[in-house]
């Protein structure tokens, strides 16, 4: 579009999806689960970010416009939208930036999962399944779409799911997908010079995962799929179809989702005009899934008005034992990056995988889902006696440290042995996947957490008592001090006092007085060290006191002569004790020091001049 000068100016177009109103807590509970996983053939797995899944990033209509602002809306208020926003002059992303976008996590698994890595448009082709005779033909359209995958932003407002945060970021968010750099020989760095011993290579790609989707993927907030199968589908819808309701039906077997909310999530057209139309461009994509075994099967069901369509889709125990199967492949896979790193004596602040944070956690969960002998033998200990009995017992813990973590299956057979069930192996696999065992789970936190604030309390206390017996010490060595030496430390105690009040009258020297002794003792406590050290040559010690034995008598002792060497305190002890009477000379320091049979301990510690 032209001025009046002339100049071409961009036009941009707002065309939002019909608003729709979808429950924002939905889509949290959805995200949460990373058990929720589509498997195939280990060597092509990928995982997807949550987001990319769940929301319409890659349009599926082939007449793309440029300079069109596409915004999509999930609740009534339009408080919760994602907004897709080409760079200018350019379209947004669609079905081939989709294929690249697949082939690079698929590549990035490849080199260990990190947050940037490097690779050429050949190796994206080859990954994308392109033969090797039609490479020259898709160098360009590659290069475009690298470029608009950088380039297009996405602004999630209260929408954009983060598995660091546990849940959907309520705020709003503007990101893109990935960031790219095209480097040739001679921009290369010396590190990157390796990537041209190959002579044909005359560039390299370093590609960098945004933050918010790299999190994800190497968090819970993903599922895994077969990039080969995905790449393999024709059609967009289809491959989008396949991965929304792998997602949203968990482990079930059926479930039912209305026809709209998968035309919202694909997307498709929801107009008046052109719903018929969608909904029969779904059914045809769930004929295909139906032939490739990628479900069991499918049933339309008409509810009069064509808003009010539903999809049941149902599935069969090899779907779920692919899902459970390929889950642990991807796992393992990540565990041997691991491993290789722990191997090569990798610290945590050097690996590059991972942030600090995000690697002792990755961690945490890994080592709590290995299921090793160890852990199958606490769990055996825990159950009933009878469940050693059982072949399959063994198995079936492994299975489900590794679903479920070792954490929460050790708390379900605690609780199942409370229970006293005749059929241990079903009813523990049954606590396992319907959450049983929540509610005894939570009460021993809950008393987990009382006990630990209990503690808390005492230990406290005990400080408390512990302070206030040290200044009471305190306090009986300050009234040994010269008087000129009280004086001058009262002093210094009164002009604090006065400081905080902010003012000094005849009420302000009243309460000092009355509080006098206290607030002496808060200030050795507090200056303990400058005051006896400085004062510590012109220290005269006596005390005289009855003591229920000589062990007492003795621990005082250790309070008064601490400033002298452990092999001197040692010796003086072990001389009162067999003679309850030491008189000598240590240092600059000459201690008298007698236990009388009826139990009165006299101490005089004179330290020189």
């Amino acid at each position: 579009m032209k001025n009046k000068k002339g100049e071409i100016v961009k036009e941009k177009k707002y065309i939002p999806n019909e608003i729709i109103d979808t429950e924002p807590s939905e889509i949290v509970e959805k995200f949460l689960d990373v058990s929720e996983i589509e498997n195939e053939k280990a060597h092509s797995l990928v995982r997807i970010d949550i987001n990319v899944i769940e929301y319409p990033l890659f349009t599926k209509n082939p007449r793309r416009k440029k300079n069109q602002i596409i915004r999509y809306f999930f609740n009534r208020d339009k408080e919760a939208y994602i907004q897709v926003n080409p760079t200018s002059g350019d379209c947004i992303p669609g079905e081939f930036e989709e294929r690249v976008f697949i082939a690079l996590l698929k590549i990035m698994r490849d080199k260990r999962y990190n947050d940037a890595f490097y690779t050429t448009t050949s190796e994206i082709l080859g990954n994308m399944g392109v033969s090797i005779t039609s490479y020259k033909s898709f160098y360009t359209k590659v290069g475009i779409a690298l470029q608009r995958l950088s380039q297009t932003s996405y602004t999630f407002k209260n929408s954009l799911y983060s598995n660091k945060l546990k849940g959907i970021i309520d705020d709003k968010i503007n990101t893109n997908i990935m960031n790219i750099r095209t480097i040739s020989l001679r921009q290369a760095s010396e590190k990157e010079l390796e990537y041209f011993d190959d002579k044909r290579v005359k560039e390299i790609i370093k590609i960098s995962i945004s933050s918010h989707f790299y999190d994800n993927i190497i968090r819970k907030g993903y599922l895994v799929y077969d990039s080969q199968l995905l790449l393999s589908m024709d059609s967009p819808i289809t491959r989008a179809l396949y991965m929304l309701i792998n997602k949203l039906r968990f482990n079930r077997y059926s479930f039912k989702v209305l026809a709209l909310s998968l035309i919202k999530k694909i997307p498709l057209s929801d107009d008046s005009k052109s719903i018929g139309r969608s909904i029969k461009s779904i059914e045809k994509s769930c004929y295909e899934l139906k032939k490739m075994d990628l479900i069991g099967g499918f049933k339309k069901i008409n509810q009069g008005k064509l808003i009010h369509t539903e999809f049941e889709f149902f599935f069969e125990e090899r779907h779920n034992m692919l899902k459970q199967n390929y889950f642990y492949d991807d796992k393992n896979h990540f565990d041997n990056l691991m491993i290789t790193h722990t191997d090569a004596s990798y610290s945590i602040d050097s690996c590059s995988i991972y942030n600090n944070s995000t690697l002792i956690e990755v961690k945490k969960d890994m080592d709590d889902r290995i299921a090793s002998q160890e852990m199958v033998e606490k769990i055996l200990a825990i159950l009933p006696s009878r469940a050693r009995e059982l072949k399959t017992m063994v198995k079936t813990i492994k299975d489900s440290i590794r679903k479920y973590g070792f954490s929460y299956v050790e708390m379900v057979a605690k609780y199942v042995k409370k229970q006293k069930v005749g059929n241990i192996r079903s009813y523990f696999m049954q606590a396992l996947d319907k959450g049983w065992a929540n509610e005894y789970i939570n009460s021993l936190k809950e008393k987990k957490i009382q006990k630990i604030e209990e503690q808390k309390q005492n230990i406290k206390e005990n400080q408390e008592k512990i302070e206030e017996n040290k200044k009471l010490k305190l306090y009986e060595r300050y009234l040994t001090l010269g008087e000129n030496l009280k004086k001058d430390i009262e002093n210094k105690v009164y002009k604090e006092y006065i400081k905080i009040c902010g003012i000094e009258g005849k009420a302000q020297k009243i309460a000092f007085n009355g509080a006098k002794e206290s607030l002496i003792q808060n200030f050795l406590y507090e200056h303990e060290e400058q005051i006896f050290k400085e004062n510590k040559n012109r220290v005269k010690i006596n005390s005289k006191k009855i003591y229920e034995n000589i062990s007492m008598f003795q621990m005082e002792l250790l309070d008064l002569l601490e400033n002298i060497e452990l092999k001197d305190q040692e010796k003086i002890l072990k001389i009162v004790n067999v003679a309850k009477y030491f008189e000598g000379k240590i240092g600059t320091n000459i201690f008298k020091i007698s236990y009388s049979d009826d139990n009165v301990g006299t101490v005089e510690i004179i330290e020189k001049e």
